[in-house]
């Protein structure tokens, strides 16, 4: 079967929202603060509209993708999620497509869940028994420097694209706003 994933999609582009931004928003629990405020990977859940439903969802191996980076990652990568369990909601799509949940992240970690997206990515392409250039990816990542700007990394194409992909859009990311200042 052919899918329609041989095309890879990197956009890099500036972003508004940051770690405090978030910390902001009506899906963030208020009473998980202080827990919250330790984290440097945050998984966000995207807002949804259509017909029969509106609201905030997340991907559906967003649980499983949080596990696997508190359970692979560094002493100094501290993983959480901007939602309390009983807000929790996923989005099942069921194909040979991955969505990895959006996450905002500090950019002395960033080079760290790059390679942990890629080894994820990689696992569930081989639980799906398929090669990694069968099955597709999507991830948006929102890295900030100093707290204060921000940018997005959106990639979209197969999985075995992505490594490289992520690592060349991180590379020097916010070397032209430092020459800017």
């Amino acid at each position: 079967m052919k899918h329609e994933i041989n095309e890879k999609t990197l956009i890099v582009k500036d972003c508004s929202e940051t770690f405090e931004t978030i910390y902001e928003k009506e899906y963030f629990p208020k009473e998980l603060t202080e827990e919250i405020k330790q984290a440097n990977v945050l998984l966000i859940p995207d807002h949804i509209k259509r017909e029969d439903k509106e609201g905030y969802v997340f991907p559906e191996c967003t649980q499983e993708f949080l596990e696997y980076v508190k359970d692979n990652g560094s002493d100094n990568l501290i993983p959480d999620i901007a939602i309390n369990d009983g807000d929790f909601k996923k989005l099942e799509l069921h194909s040979a497509s991955i969505t990895i949940a959006t996450f905002v992240v500090t950019s002395i970690v960033l080079p760290i869940m790059i390679n942990l997206v890629s080894n994820y990515l990689y696992d569930q392409a081989k639980k799906m028994h398929r090669d990694k250039k069968d099955v597709s990816a999507r991830v948006n990542i929102i890295t900030t420097e100093d707290g204060k700007k921000s940018k997005m990394i959106s990639y979209e194409g197969p999985v075995n694209g992505i490594e490289e992909a992520l690592k060349s859009a991180a590379k020097d990311i916010f070397k032209d706003d430092s020459q800017e200042n």
